[in-house]
């Protein structure tokens, strides 16, 4: 758990008083959402808690915890971010953006069965939204009718792509946003040399600023291009083909987000230093024009983990782009 959770965490100790049988945890991406939902998963299994509830980190149940063989705590994720050992996926074989249904059937034998040191047995969702509806719809049974002494964690940074019933299932727990002086510290402690541009180019989320200076090259080269009076479409989705698609997304939105704020009172927000070059391309877009691509981004982040053909899908949103800043 981070620094700037503190306040989320008092959040959960209140929600530990009575605690429910599935919670939904909310928050922004990169906000350290997962680090924070496993902290909370290790509290519920942890033998000898510390005043608060707080895990102690010594007993056997968090020394099993931390070396990820606990008998009563399942991590559910996609494919594509489990480790390469606990994949199974076929070598070259694309990996999974989704938490697939069998993920959910599998869970069956693991609540079957009591707990193996008479405590809790708690399983971590994450990012719940990966979930396609049919799989939603076959974790429903053990939300409605949950085993004794088990725990679901749900973790997710878009909960409009989650069912109206696993919601309402759930006891929501919204993270704090994360506060900036608690942020830019830690993000020169990791080696970052410009926090401030790194936090503001990330939407002001800490690990997606993290990850963002490492990926700052390409970043920076691609809305280089956005910003070029005539790019080609095909040229720049080659450019970025390394680039996850849900990254790339939100690049895009960040861009056009500035290009709408520079177009109607003259400022940006996420992309500090480059005032001018967002101010260029916003001069010749009409703001309702912004506004109505922005929405389709956002309906495009949705498809982003999967993708019928990922060119064609980035090609396809910079094209509309191409139309939006009128290039021929």
């Amino acid at each position: 758990m981070f620094n700037w959770q503190s306040l989320s965490w008092e959040r959960w100790e209140k929600l530990r008083e009575r605690l429910p049988h599935a919670v939904l945890i909310q928050a922004g991406e990169g906000w350290g959402e997962l680090e924070f939902a496993r902290t909370a998963a290790q509290s519920l299994l942890c033998e000898k808690p510390r005043p608060g509830g707080g895990a102690c980190g010594t007993c056997a149940a968090c020394n099993w915890f931390v070396l990820g063989n606990h008998p009563d705590f399942r991590l559910l994720v996609p494919e594509s971010m489990a480790p390469e050992a606990e994949e199974g996926a076929e070598p070259g074989k694309k990996k999974s953006e989704q938490i697939r249904i069998e993920q959910i059937r599998d869970l069956a034998d693991f609540l079957a069965v009591g707990t193996h040191r008479a405590g809790l047995r708690v399983i971590l969702i994450y990012p719940a939204e990966a979930m396609n509806p049919n799989t939603q719809n076959a974790l429903l049974k053990a939300l409605e009718e949950p085993p004794p002494a088990t725990v679901f964690l749900l973790v997710t940074t878009q909960p409009d792509r989650l069912l109206p019933t696993v919601r309402s299932r759930c006891q929501k727990l919204a993270l704090s946003i994360p506060d900036p002086v608690q942020i830019l510290p830690w993000l020169r402690e990791q080696g970052v040399e410009h926090p401030e541009s790194a936090l503001a180019a990330a939407g002001g989320a800490p690990l997606g600023a993290l990850k963002g200076a490492a990926a700052e090259g390409d970043r920076l080269a691609f809305v280089a291009g956005l910003g070029r009076p005539k790019f080609d479409p095909v040229a720049l989705a080659e450019s970025v083909q390394r680039v996850p698609l849900w990254d790339l997304v939100g690049w895009l939105q960040r861009w056009s987000f500035d290009l709408l704020l520079a177009r109607t009172t003259g400022r940006v927000r996420y992309h500090l230093g480059q005032e001018k070059a967002v101010a260029e391309v916003a001069a010749r877009c009409e703001p309702a024009s912004i506004a109505a691509y922005l929405r389709q981004l956002a309906q495009a982040k949705g498809l982003a983990r999967h993708p019928l053909n990922p060119k064609l899908f980035v090609e396809d949103l910079l094209l509309q782009y191409q139309r939006l800043t009128g290039q021929p």
